[in-house]
């Protein structure tokens, strides 16, 4: 008889009703991600203060962090196949927010880096699982779309964190008290909102609950008022020989054919230098825009301007957002990767030219940062139809750890800049141009994921 697939089911679904409460369930994780991805550089700078030391102690303090998000990343991409991304992404809310508030309470430098690695080491599942989930119920139609909006929730995520410091300070109140508040805030509605969003139909058929995936879609249906296509469920000839076998090891998927096998290869190291461009972002800045006295950050880290020069850097997320949504779908996937490429070396460059002011080297760094947020967008969209669907979430997890391994340097290239300035900017870009290099060999996915295209 005939059959369908969960994508062409979705894509008959189309979008509407069935998909309001995964919208607001990553909509409020967003939210809290990003307020959480702007405290580590915020806490460490503030307990150089509260504990008396230099500057490059507080090295350790960040690469504990991501310490911890390497050590448990191929372990939640296990735990995201099995028991699936709402369950897993309810528990990184959870534990990111207990570590976070114990945190908040550590007495000394030792035990804030002890506290520190266990949020990295819970909060592995993040942004590119939420995105996963939520992408997995859009059509194709609208799937680079609405998973590029989702992106500019990370700003006014981000900006809590910001605010939250800043009204503080005018309160004269502890940055503890401000992080356990920010926290606290963002992280309920998403625990709250998590019960009621359901599970994927992707998730559904790897497990081999091809019936549950099927009435779940027919209620989607049934609420967008479509049909579905004729015929039955199928699964896909990765999920069957997955299924077929129990024993088969998650990463023989990944290097069969040669075509996956390299493609795994370069996605890793090109995941590599976006981690540490990423987590530069937010380590770097701080160090490059605010005024240093005897290549030491002043106490308090962090003035009024301070923050407002934070808050307009990480504004860049939205013009860069916005930018990809109209190159995904005006470009190809090569032309995507040649504009971030020239985009962002172009104001790398000048920020080599000696006597910037303050002020000139926040709007280069705004301008470099805004390509940077087309080419993470572009990567967290597309990246997971790189992977089959059965092992999508330990493919994403195992890149995770290549990611890591790109943020932990991210603290030392800080302590560089309070030492070189110039010397920093090269090192990032030479990230740039390694990303590019690799990204113009990856297969083009953005018509139809890999999986696809290798079953037919």
């Amino acid at each position: 008889g005939r059959t369908f697939s969960v994508d062409e089911g979705i894509d008959a679904i189309g979008f509407g009703r069935a998909q309001l409460w995964p919208t607001v369930y990553t909509f409020l994780f967003f939210i809290w991600e990003g307020n959480l991805l702007v405290w580590p550089a915020l806490a460490t700078a503030y307990s150089r203060c509260d504990f008396n030391i230099q500057s490059w102690m507080l090295m350790l303090v960040g690469l504990g962090f991501y310490l911890g998000r390497g050590i448990s990343s191929a372990l939640i991409g296990v735990m995201v196949d099995k028991f699936g991304r709402r369950t897993v992404l309810r528990l990184t809310v959870l534990f990111c927010t207990y570590f976070a508030l114990l945190m908040c309470l550590a007495p000394s430098l030792l035990w804030l880096a002890a506290l520190f690695t266990m949020v990295g080491f819970s909060y592995n599942a993040g942004a590119t699982q939420g995105l996963i989930y939520y992408m997995e119920f859009l059509p194709a139609k609208v799937r680079s779309l609405m998973g590029t909006l989702m992106f500019m929730v990370f700003f006014p995520g981000g900006c809590v964190g910001y605010l939250s410091v800043m009204l503080f300070e005018k309160l004269q109140l502890s940055w503890r008290f401000a992080l356990a508040t920010s926290l606290l805030v963002s992280a309920i509605p998403v625990v709250l909102v998590g019960m009621i969003s359901p599970r994927t139909p992707h998730f559904l058929v790897s497990t081999g609950g091809v019936r549950e995936a099927e009435r779940l879609l027919r209620q989607m249906a049934l609420q967008n008022k479509k049909k579905l296509p004729p015929g039955r469920l199928r699964q896909s000839r990765s999920v069957a020989a997955k299924l077929k076998d129990n024993k088969m090891q998650n990463w023989k998927m990944l290097v069969s054919p040669v075509k996956m096998l390299l493609t795994t290869i370069i996605l890793g190291v090109l995941r590599a230098s976006l981690g540490f461009q990423y987590a530069g972002y937010f380590f770097v800045v701080p160090a490059l825009t605010s005024e240093k006295k005897n290549n030491e950050m002043p106490c308090p880290p962090f003035k009024t301007v301070d923050v407002v020069n934070l808050i307009l850097n990480l504004a860049a997320d939205i013009p860069g957002t916005i930018v990809c949504l109209f190159c995904t779908q005006l470009l190809s996937q090569r032309g995507l990767i040649l504009m971030t490429g020239v985009g962002q070396a172009v104001p790398l460059a000048f920020l080599l030219l000696p006597g910037l002011s303050q002020a000139q080297k926040v709007g280069l760094l705004m301008v470099a940062r805004l390509f940077f947020q087309v080419a993470i967008t572009a990567i967290c969209v597309l990246g997971p139809l790189f992977f089959p669907s059965v092992v999508r979430g330990f493919a994403i997890g195992l890149l995770m750890v290549f990611t890591t391994a790109g943020s932990m340097t991210a603290p030392y290239v800080a302590g560089v800049v309070a030492l070189n300035d110039m010397l920093a900017t090269k090192i990032v870009f030479v990230a740039v141009s390694l990303i590019f290099f690799l990204g113009m060999l990856l297969p083009d996915v953005s018509r139809k994921p890999l999986e696809d295209a290798l079953d037919s």
